[in-house]
C-alpha cells in the first residue's frame, strides 16, 4: 500500500550507494587504464570515442529513471492514485530507441568494430535497465538499487578485464562496454520480491502523460549527455585533428584528465540522484532551502578537490596512464598542476546542475528541467566552438560556464515557483508546478 511515511535514507543504506558508485568508477578507471595499456595511442582515442558514444546514448535513455522515480516515490510518498504500470513507458522508449539507432547508425556514428545491431539492441534493454531501477528509487529500497548499479558496474569491470588480459583488441574492449545489459536487470528484478514489486511498480500518470513526461527528461538527459558522457564528441566535433597528429594525443589525453577528475564527485552524485529526488519531494515547500546545504558541500569538495588535484594530479596521471613514447608530449601538456586542478574545480558546477535538476523535478516542473540542462549544453557547446582560446583551457572555461548558466536557470524555474506558491491563499493546498 502506498504511503507518506517516507523515512530518511540510513547511513547503511548511503554507504551501500556509495560501494555500488565506487564499482562505477572502478570500472571507468579500469576502462580507460587497460586501453591505455593495451592499445595504440591512436586506438585509445578511438575507443574513448566509441565509449563516450554509448554512455551518451545510455545517459539519454537514462531519462526514463528520473520519471520513473518522480512518479512511483509520489504514489508510495503522497499517496497519489497510481494509474498505470512504471515500466510501460520504459518498455516503449527502448523499443522505439533500439529501431532509430538500427536504422540510423550509418548516417550519424562513428566508425565501430561491433555490429551496430548489438549497440541498438543493448541501448533498448538499458533503457529497462534505468526502468528498474528509477522504481526502486520511487520505493526507496535503497539495497536493491546499490545491488543493480554496482552488479551491472562488476559485470562491465570482469568484461574489460577478459577484454585487456586475454584478447587486447579494440572490438573485444568495445564489446565489453555492452556486456552487462543483457540479462542483469531482469535476472536481479526477478529474483528478489522487492524486485518483482519494482518491476511490476504503478506510476502517479497514464502511460501517454508518462511518456511524455519521459521524453522531457530523456530531452535533458541528452543536454546532460553533451555535457557529460557526450562531452569527447562535442569535443572532437570542435577541433577535428588529424588521426595520429599531436592534437589528436592531447585530444585523447585531455579526454582522459576529464573523466578521472569528474569521476569522484559526478559518480556518486548520479548515483544518488534518486536519493536527492525523494528528499526534495518530501521539501517540495522549501525547495531553495533544500538545495543549498548539498550545493555549499559540492563546492566546497570541488575546491578541496581542485587542490588536491593540483597537488597530486600531475604524478597521479603519468602514474595511472603511463604515456607511450609517441604520446609522451601530449601527456605532458594535459598534466599540469594547474589544468588537472581546474578540471577538477569545475566538476563542481556539473554537480551543481544535476542536483538543482533534481529539485527541479521534485516540483515536476519538467520545462523547467529540461530549460536547465538545455542552456548547460549550449553554453558549453557554444564556448567550445568560438572562444578564442588554445584546446586546454578552452575546454576549461566551457566546462565551467555551460553548467554554472543552467544552473543558474534551474534556480529562477525554483525561486518561480516559490513566489507562485506563497501567493496561493494560505486554506489552499501549496500547488505542483506541471510541465
Amino acid at each position: 500500500m502506498p504511503s507518506n511515511e517516507s523515512q530518511p535514507i540510513t547511513r547503511t543504506e548511503s554507504l551501500a550507494i556509495l560501494v555500488a558508485s565506487g564499482f562505477g568508477a572502478l570500472s571507468a578507471l579500469t576502462a580507460t587504464w587497460l586501453a591505455n595499456r593495451y592499445l595504440a595511442p591512436s586506438e585509445v582515442t578511438e575507443f574513448l570515442l566509441i565509449w563516450a558514444l554509448i554512455f551518451a546514448l545510455f545517459s539519454i535513455v537514462a531519462g526514463v529513471q528520473t520519471e520513473a522515480t518522480r512518479g512511483v516515490a509520489n504514489v508510495q510518498i503522497h499517496s497519489a492514485q497510481p494509474k498505470s504500470h512504471a515500466l510501460a513507458a520504459p518498455l516503449v522508449v527502448g523499443a522505439a530507441a533500439a529501431l532509430v539507432i538500427g536504422l540510423t547508425y550509418s548516417l550519424w556514428g562513428p566508425h565501430s568494430r561491433i555490429p551496430i545491431v548489438v549497440i541498438a539492441i543493448g541501448i533498448g534493454l538499458y533503457t529497462l535497465h534505468y526502468g528498474l531501477v528509477g522504481a526502486l528509487a520511487g520505493f526507496e529500497r535503497w539495497y536493491l538499487f546499490s545491488a543493480l548499479n554496482g552488479g551491472e558496474a562488476l559485470i562491465r569491470l570482469s568484461s574489460l578485464a577478459v577484454a585487456g588480459l586475454l584478447f587486447g583488441s579494440l572490438f573485444s574492449f568495445e564489446l565489453a562496454i555492452l556486456a552487462p545489459v543483457a540479462v542483469w536487470w531482469f535476472a536481479l528484478g526477478m529474483m528478489s520480491r522487492q524486485g518483482r514489486e519494482a518491476l511490476w511498480a504503478r506510476t502517479d500518470v497514464p502511460v501517454p502523460r508518462s511518456l511524455r513526461n519521459s521524453l522531457f527528461a530523456m530531452g535533458s538527459s541528452t543536454a546532460a549527455a553533451i555535457l557529460m558522457n557526450g562531452f569527447p564528441l562535442i569535443l572532437s566535433a570542435s577541433e577535428t585533428p588529424s588521426r595520429g597528429s599531436t592534437t589528436y594525443l592531447v585530444m585523447g589525453a585531455l579526454i582522459l584528465a576529464v573523466s578521472i577528475c569528474r569521476s569522484p564527485i559526478m559518480i556518486p552524485l548520479q548515483a544518488f540522484n534518486g536519493v536527492a529526488i525523494a528528499a526534495f519531494l518530501r521539501h517540495r515547500s522549501t525547495p531553495l532551502k533544500a538545495f543549498a546545504k548539498p550545493a555549499g558541500a559540492v563546492l566546497g569538495i570541488g575546491a578541496l578537490g581542485g587542490v588536491a588535484a593540483a597537488l597530486l594530479g600531475p604524478w597521479l596521471f603519468l602514474l595511472i596512464y603511463p604515456p607511450k613514447p609517441t604520446a609522451t608530449q601530449a601527456y605532458a601538456q594535459v598534466a599540469q598542476p594547474a589544468v588537472l586542478g581546474m578540471l577538477t574545480f569545475a566538476s563542481a558546477f556539473m554537480a551543481l546542475l544535476t542536483l538543482s535538476g533534481s529539485a527541479v523535478l521534485a516540483l515536476n516542473a519538467h520545462r523547467g528541467f529540461f530549460a536547465g540542462w538545455a542552456i548547460g549544453a549550449v553554453g558549453t557547446v557554444a564556448v567550445l566552438f568560438t572562444a578564442p582560446l588554445a584546446l586546454i583551457p578552452r575546454v576549461i572555461v566551457a566546462l565551467i560556464i555551460g553548467p554554472a548558466l543552467g544552473c543558474a536557470a534551474h534556480l529562477w524555474w525554483i525561486s518561480a515557483a516559490s513566489r507562485h506558491a506563497r501567493s496561493e491563499p494560505q486554506d489552499s493546498p501549496a500547488p505542483t508546478v506541471r510541465s
